[in-house]
């Protein structure tokens, strides 16, 4: 049972190792963000929009592929996205890549690799590919009038300006203050996710943990899949939590389904894509994603 004794006395320990944590994830959080931050001078829109206009299957398949090594986030890609639609591209390719580039990105298969495991870090990747490239393939069966909202009205010249656009110019001083701002970002979210990581194995029993996630059970997939919406706030905080819990107990097909659902479920992403989709297919969307992690987590167990 929990005391305020126990919990003050805990607290060395706790700082330990979170300490501890946070030294064996930070070459791997400035290793993505130095790969991320380096993709981001090439031209995204440009080569997205060169891949997305050909036969479904194709556009799909690249927007998949493209939207797994893109190194931005939701938040970041939502504008590509809007403005790739309003220069008359399907929007079931530009899905596609939106949901790809919502759940995996270089850094975060970096810092998986390093924090849990390399197999564990493919996994993920393929789980993203399969499920955005299947919801992109679904997207082209439903009426555009209920994915896209109304006011999203196409531009006149298509999109000749985005093909003709340049590729962007690196500058050394500003990629390194890039660098520098996504590591002071990411850094304190980082160790948020190892501090409650660290809460979690010092004061809650792993018993209690390996009896609500035992490995192969559909109910503990599924609670994996729906404890991904909170604990998942931002980048690679969740990377440590997880880890601590496959420490403790929790299954691999658990671990995946928190994977796919967390970061694409987030309040703030949900949001900025609301700026291009309907509320109905966002809750679809949502649907899918859960169904589609606790699927998948079955079979990675």
């Amino acid at each position: 049972m929990l005391t305020l004794e126990w919990i003050i006395e805990g607290i060395p320990v706790l700082l330990h190792n979170s300490l501890k944590t946070l030294l064996r994830l930070l070459p791997y959080l400035v290793a993505g963000i130095i790969v991320s931050e380096l993709l981001k001078f090439t031209s995204w829109t440009k080569l997205v929009y060169k891949w997305v206009n050909k036969s479904p299957v194709v556009s799909i398949l690249s927007a998949s592929v493209i939207g797994i090594i893109s190194p931005l986030c939701t938040y970041g890609t939502v504008p590509v996205v809007i403005e790739l639609y309003k220069s008359r591209v399907n929007i079931a390719p530009l899905f596609a890549f939106l949901a790809a580039s919502s759940l995996i990105n270089p850094q975060l298969f970096i810092m998986t690799a390093g924090g849990i495991s390399l197999e564990m870090a493919l996994v993920r990747t393929l789980a993203v590919f399969i499920f955005s490239f299947t919801a992109g393939l679904l997207c082209y069966l439903i009426p555009k009038k209920i994915i896209v909202r109304k006011d999203m009205q196409p531009y006149d010249n298509g999109g000749e300006e985005i093909a003709n656009r340049e590729k962007k110019q690196f500058i050394a001083k500003d990629y390194l203050i890039n660098c520098l701002k996504s590591i002071k970002h990411i850094g304190v979210y980082l160790l948020i996710g190892v501090l409650l990581s660290s809460i979690i194995e010092l004061y809650i029993p792993k018993d209690l943990i390996a009896a609500a996630f035992q490995a192969g059970k559909v109910q503990s997939i599924l609670a994996g899949a729906l404890l991904g919406i909170p604990l998942s706030p931002c980048g690679g905080t969740a990377i440590p939590i997880v880890s601590g819990m496959i420490d403790n107990g929790m299954g691999k097909g658990t671990a995946l389904a928190f994977f796919i659902v967390g970061p694409a479920t987030r309040p703030a992403p949900l949001f900025s894509m609301g700026t291009l989709f309907t509320p109905l297919f966002l809750a679809a969307y949502c649907l899918f994603l859960i169904l589609s992690a606790v699927l998948m987590g079955l079979v990675y167990i």
